[in-house]
């Protein structure tokens, strides 16, 4: 079998259908399909149940509502494919996605292939239409650099493949419980071992935007643990490339400026947060790599103000600035 799609599902009645609709229509790859019904609430899970009926190369299992962290693991332990595909519930694959990116995996013999997307948000506007139409074969520096660099590579894990036999072999699955940064610690651990990495450029994944996901809605009712697991994705980072070549030390540090300015972005809504030790710390993360920051302050998402701000005022006046910017 060529592919195993593994896909979390929590209360996405509405999307489901034409999510689990494109897969089965995919051309010219074997395939299966494993829902993980992560204890939703709404029509959901009756949904899994009648595709799995249905069809005998769709599995349903039900869990016990954990996160999507602990959801693609219950999944991960029964997929057979000799690739693993991760994808979101509200999202679409084109028809010749997995025939695409399994045919380059094989002939490359590649641990992870890698594609572009396209993003839809629920008034139907497309964007991130970016892609070169190329494919790219990378030795393990190249993939890190790229996806560090977020060069053609993504952090989601919906834009990629996994050899299974290098997840096994390496035991390479997600935190439990965890619900945000997962897919990015997921990549992590997966590019640390991939030896070859390839990347077909087209956008062959369809990406909802959608503001009252998961993922979106989750920062602003855990803005703590939202902190802690943006600090626990640099302290894997930096385990991850402490016996990397210093290319990719650098480019690790750059994803992490930038990681950190994102959750800085975040952190500006909550006032209460602003003498927080480890927003404090995070800046003088920052100001100490304040040379790769000059280096790569736009990929960063900084300004040519903001480089200079974030590296000079006291932590409060510049989370009162980033306040002021939202």
């Amino acid at each position: 079998m060529d592919v195993s799609v593994i896909i979390p599902v929590y209360n996405t009645e509405k999307y489901l259908t034409s999510c689990v609709d494109s897969i089965l229509q995919q051309n010219d790859v074997s395939l299966e399909i494993i829902l993980v019904d992560d204890g939703s609430t709404d029509a959901s899970p009756s949904i899994c149940d009648d595709y799995a009926q249905k069809y005998d190369n769709i599995h349903t299992l039900h869990i016990q509502n954990s996160g999507p962290s602990t959801a693609k693991n219950e999944g991960l332990k029964h997929a057979q494919g000799n690739y693993i595909a991760l994808t979101d519930s509200d999202d679409r694959m084109e028809p010749l996605m997995l025939h695409k990116m399994v045919s380059a995996g094989y002939e490359h013999d590649a641990d992870i292939v890698c594609c572009n997307y396209k993003q839809i948000d629920e008034q139907g506007i497309v964007s991130h239409l970016n892609s070169t139409y190329k494919q790219y074969v990378l030795n393990h520096e190249e993939g890190f650099i790229h996806f560090f660099s977020k060069d053609m590579i993504y952090s989601q894990c919906w834009t990629k493949l996994y050899k299974r036999k290098m997840l096994d072999e390496h035991h390479i699955e997600n935190d439990p419980g965890l619900r945000t940064d997962e897919d990015f610690i997921f990549n992590i651990r997966a590019f640390t071992h991939a030896k070859t990495t390839v990347i077909v450029d087209e956008p062959l994944y369809e990406y909802t935007h959608r503001e009252g996901s998961l993922a979106h809605a989750y920062f602003k009712k855990n803005i703590s643990q939202y902190i802690d697991n943006r600090i626990k994705r640099v302290q894997v980072t930096q385990e991850a490339v402490k016996n990397e070549s210093n290319s990719i030390k650098d480019w690790s540090t750059v994803h992490i400026i930038m990681y950190y300015n994102e959750l800085l972005g975040k952190v500006a809504l909550f006032p209460e947060y602003y003498s927080d030790p480890r927003i404090k710390n995070i800046l003088r993360f920052i100001r100490k790599n304040k040379t790769i920051l000059y280096q790569h302050y736009a990929l960063c998402g900084f300004s040519e103000i903001g480089k200079l701000l974030i590296s000079y005022l006291p932590c409060s006046i510049y989370m009162k600035y980033r306040k002021s910017k939202v």
